[in-house]
C-alpha cells in the first residue's frame, strides 16, 4: 500500500526517499475500500497522460513493462509485481500489492541503497530497529538502478531475474538489472507511469511465501564487462549495434550506458561520440530510444553536453540538439507554457556560457523553437 507524503513528514528524509518497495502498514479498521484497478486518472496536480507522447505502462495482469512512444512499444520486458498477500501483526496490516493508477517519476538513481522497512523485520521475525539504524541500510538491495514513483513505490533491478514475469514482490516493480539501467536512461522526472491490471487481493502471507519473496541477497553489484574496453572500440561497437537489422536488438543500450557514464565523468571523446550519433540508426524505434539517452545525458550534465555540442560538426550538432529537445519534451505531458515546463535551455542560461558553449546553446534553442512550431501546428489541426 502507499502512504501520503504528509504522513511521513517525521521520517528522516533519506529513509523516505530511498525506502522503495515499502508496503505501508495501516490500522486494519482504517484500510480503504479497494478502488477500480484499471483507473488511470492522474492526481489533480498532474497533467493527463497524452497518448501521442512517451510514457511507461506496467501491466500487472501480464507482469510486463512497456516503454511507449504513442501507441508504439519501443521495448518491453517481464517484471515482478506484488504478490497480493498481506502481513498482519497486532493492529498493523501490510498489503503487498502493486497499486494501479497513474504515477510520475519523482527521481532516479543508479546503484541505489535500500533502506529496509519495518515489514521486512517483522516478516523475518526480527526486532524492528530504529529508523536511523545501520541495520536498515542494504547496499545493492534494489539492483543496478531504480526509478522512484513516490509513495514508497519504485521500479528497480533485481539479483533474481529468474523470478521475473511473476507476482513475487512486496509491491515494487522488479526488472532485470540490464533493463533497469535502460529504463533509467529512458525516463525523466515527470514521465508518466501508468499501472494497469487487476492486482490480486489474497489472504495472510504464509511463511513459505515470505522466504520466496524476501529481499535481495547481499551481493556486490556486478562489474561492468565493458569497463576495460577503450572508448574508440566502444564507439565502433555502438555503430555496429545501432546498425543491427533485428528490431529487437538491444545490446546498444548497455554500450551507450557505458559511454554515457564515461562522458559525464571526464571522457570528452565518449560524450562527443554519443552526441554525433544522434539519428544514426535506420531503425526508427531504436532512433527514438537513443534520443532518450541523449536527453538523460543533458539532464545530468547540461553544461558538459552544451559545450560538447559546440565541438562536433554543425549537422551533427543540429541532429543531437533536436534529439535532446524532442526526447525531453515528449516526456512532458503538460502545457508548453508553464513555468515548470522543462525546456532544455532553462537548465543552462546562456549568460553562464563562455564562447565555447554558444553554438551548442543556440542549436538547442533552435530545436526548441522548431518543436514549439510543430506543436502549435499540430494543435491547430486538432491532431
Amino acid at each position: 500500500m502507499s502512504v501520503s507524503l504528509l504522513s511521513r513528514v517525521a521520517v528522516p528524509l533519506a529513509t523516505v526517499l530511498l525506502a522503495g518497495c515499502s508496503a505501508f502498514g495501516v490500522p486494519r479498521a482504517e484500510r480503504p475500500a479497494p478502488e477500480d484497478p484499471r483507473v488511470a486518472a492522474p492526481p489533480p496536480d498532474q497533467p493527463p497522460v497524452r497518448r501521442d507522447l512517451k510514457y511507461v505502462v506496467v501491466d500487472v495482469d501480464l507482469n510486463e513493462l512497456r516503454f511507449m512512444d504513442g501507441e508504439r512499444v519501443l521495448w518491453k520486458a517481464p517484471v515482478g509485481t506484488g504478490t497480493g498477500f498481506r502481513l498482519t501483526t497486532g493492529s498493523r496490516e501490510y498489503q503487498f500489492d502493486t497499486p494501479s493508477g497513474t504515477m510520475y517519476v519523482q527521481f532516479k538513481e543508479q546503484n541505489p541503497t535500500w533502506f529496509i522497512p519495518d515489514w521486512w523485520f517483522i516478516e523475518n521475525k526480527r526486532p524492528v530497529p530504529p529508523l536511523d539504524s545501520p541495520e536498515r541500510r542494504q547496499e545493492g538491495g534494489l539492483g543496478a538502478a531504480a526509478v522512484y514513483l513516490g509513495n514508497e513505490l519504485a521500479i528497480h533491478g533485481t539479483d533474481k531475474p529468474e523470478l521475473l514475469g511473476r507476482r513475487v514482490s512486496h509491491g515494487c516493480i522488479r526488472l532485470s538489472n540490464a533493463n533497469a539501467l535502460r529504463l533509467y536512461h529512458n525516463v525523466q522526472v515527470g514521465t508518466p507511469v501508468v499501472i494497469v491490471g487487476t492486482a490480486p487481493v489474497l489472504g495472510e502471507q504464509p511463511d513459505s511465501v515470505a522466504a520466496f519473496t524476501r529481499a535481495a541477497r547481499r551481493t556486490r553489484p556486478a562489474a561492468n564487462p565493458l569497463a576495460r574496453v577503450s572508448t574508440a572500440n566502444l564507439l565502433a561497437r555502438l555503430d555496429r549495434e545501432l546498425a543491427a537489422s533485428s528490431d529487437t536488438a538491444s545490446a546498444w543500450a548497455f554500450t551507450a550506458h557505458t559511454l554515457l557514464g564515461r562522458g559525464l565523468a571526464e571522457d570528452a571523446v565518449a560524450l562527443r561520440g554519443l552526441l554525433s550519433r544522434a539519428g544514426a540508426s535506420r531503425n526508427e524505434a531504436r532512433r527514438e530510444e537513443y534520443a532518450t539517452f541523449l536527453a538523460d545525458a543533458f539532464s545530468r550534465g547540461s553544461l558538459r553536453v552544451t559545450v560538447s555540442l559546440n565541438r562536433i560538426g554543425a549537422a551533427e550538432r543540429d541532429r543531437a540538439a533536436e534529439a535532446i529537445v524532442e526526447a525531453t519534451m515528449e516526456m512532458w505531458h503538460g502545457s508548453l507554457d508553464e513555468v515548470t515546463t522543462p525546456w532544455p535551455t532553462r537548465r543552462v542560461p546562456r549568460e553562464r556560457l563562455g564562447p565555447e558553449g554558444q553554438a551548442g546553446w543556440l542549436a538547442i534553442q533552435g530545436a526548441e523553437q522548431a518543436y514549439r512550431a510543430r506543436y502549435r501546428t499540430r494543435t491547430a489541426r486538432g491532431n
